[in-house]
């Protein structure tokens, strides 16, 4: 044993013990059950824990930090807990049959201001009675309960259950859901209670990102209206290039601040959706001729507001693109002109270098002129000095003899240093 312990998988009991939990207890008909389901922050999570584990500790029990999820017994009935990723739910259930099916929800706390400690905002809160069908017959007329617009009622877990509720608040403050069990074992019957849970708090947690996606609507139009006509002005070139890669940059920015902040409740929306739908299809329902069903309910006023959000997302995605592609038109189009100066600058250039280059030569052959003036000057004051020391020579002689050698001399000199200068350039 020690051996396998040794080898194992640092997750496998992690994993194992994930795979054990959200398991609902096994419920026999008659039982009444109220659920209060609260969002919660992450800042909270940590009084949630702490009073939970309080509760734990009073009722014997132990709840750590990773679990989710925990039976305990309170007050002649039980209490189940479960974490989930932004919220929490207690489901208090009270065994046997009761003289109304429905009653104030305050009744299954063990006092009316015992959810004053939890952390959290009630987000949903709904009563759901499982009866037998000879108390379904005891109590007469049982649509006189829920809201005749909006009753649902269809058969559930292969014809072994029928369901009535109509997804709305009543006067006590809670949904209603009835619950007929037609020989589903306990096991069964809590797993479909469980699913009947799940179903009602995704379909709500799904409609979370209805309210933003109108929201998010009336932005992009606008912001779509502003690209239009900063693409028109882009066309008809109206407007200073630059000026409009301005306002399309700001726009870019708006679009992307609008995407960070419904991104994640979006996403959460289709998730929240998918898990509704995969819900009603776990609870193999059939539908009852005349009547609403769970899947029909949800194809009527769910999925319109997922289609919603859902063209939210790509009419963000596709003006972002497009924001993208105008960015590039403009961008693209101011390089141009400035390749176009830089051209212009560089003829420009060569045209002064071609100039400079002008006026360096005039100035080489100005300079040739002073140069062998001032060599041909120097030349005949040496003639007058040596004529000095020596009376037969004649000066005048050489001194017309000098001025051509001296130009010839003074040129291939200057020719010289240019052709080395340029060697070395």
């Amino acid at each position: 044993m020690t051996g396998l312990h040794n080898r194992s998988h640092p997750l496998r009991d992690m994993l194992d013990k994930e795979l054990q939990q959200r398991t609902f207890p096994a419920l026999t008909a008659p039982c009444r059950l109220c659920q209060f389901m609260l969002t919660v922050s992450p800042a909270s999570r940590s009084s949630e824990l702490s009073f939970i584990q309080q509760l734990a500790r009073s009722q014997g029990s132990h709840f750590s930090d990773a679990d989710n999820d925990i039976n305990l017994p309170l007050f002649g009935g039980s209490l189940r807990f479960e974490k989930h990723g932004e919220f929490s739910s207690y489901v208090f259930i009270q065994h046997g049959s009761a003289k109304q099916l429905f009653d104030d929800p305050l009744d299954f706390l063990p006092t009316k201001d015992w959810l004053d400690d939890i952390p959290g905002q009630i987000f949903r809160v709904v009563q759901l009675s499982v009866i037998t069908p000879a108390q379904l017959k005891m109590h007469g007329n049982i649509d006189t309960l829920f809201n005749p617009d909006n009753c649902i009622s269809s058969l559930l877990a292969a014809q072994k259950a029928r369901i009535w509720t109509d997804f709305q608040k009543h006067a006590e403050g809670a949904g209603r859901m009835l619950l007929v069990d037609h020989g589903l074992s306990p096991a069964a019957l809590g797993r479909l209670v469980q699913q009947l849970f799940d179903l009602g708090n995704y379909r709500k947690l799904s409609l979370l990102g209805w309210p933003l996606s109108r929201q998010a609507l009336a932005k992009l139009t606008l912001l779509e209206q502003q690209l239009s006509d900063i693409t028109q002005r882009i066309e008809h070139k109206q407007s200073d290039d630059e000026r409009l890669l301005n306002e399309i940059t700001t726009m870019a920015a708006q679009t992307e601040h609008l995407i960070a902040d419904t991104s994640s409740r979006l996403q959460a929306t289709a998730a929240y959706y998918q898990l509704t739908l995969d819900r009603i299809k776990s609870l193999n329902e059939t539908p009852i001729e005349g009547l609403l069903s769970l899947q029909d309910f949800s194809e009527r006023r769910l999925t319109p507001a997922f289609r919603t959000s859902e063209s939210v997302v790509f009419r963000q995605n596709a003006l972002s693109g497009r924001l993208g592609r105008s960015t590039e038109l403009l961008r693209t189009r101011i390089n141009l002109k400035l390749e176009q100066q830089n051209q212009q600058l560089l003829a420009s250039m060569d045209r002064r270098a071609k100039l400079q280059l002008n006026m360096q030569q005039m100035v080489e052959g100005l300079s040739l002129v002073a140069i062998s003036y001032y060599a041909v000057q120097l030349a005949e004051k040496a003639i007058k000095a040596l004529g000095y020391w020596l009376p037969q020579l004649d000066t005048q002689l050489w001194q017309s003899v000098s001025v051509p050698v001296v130009i010839v001399i003074v040129a291939a000199v200057l020719m010289w240093v240019n052709r080395q200068l340029h060697r070395n350039s």
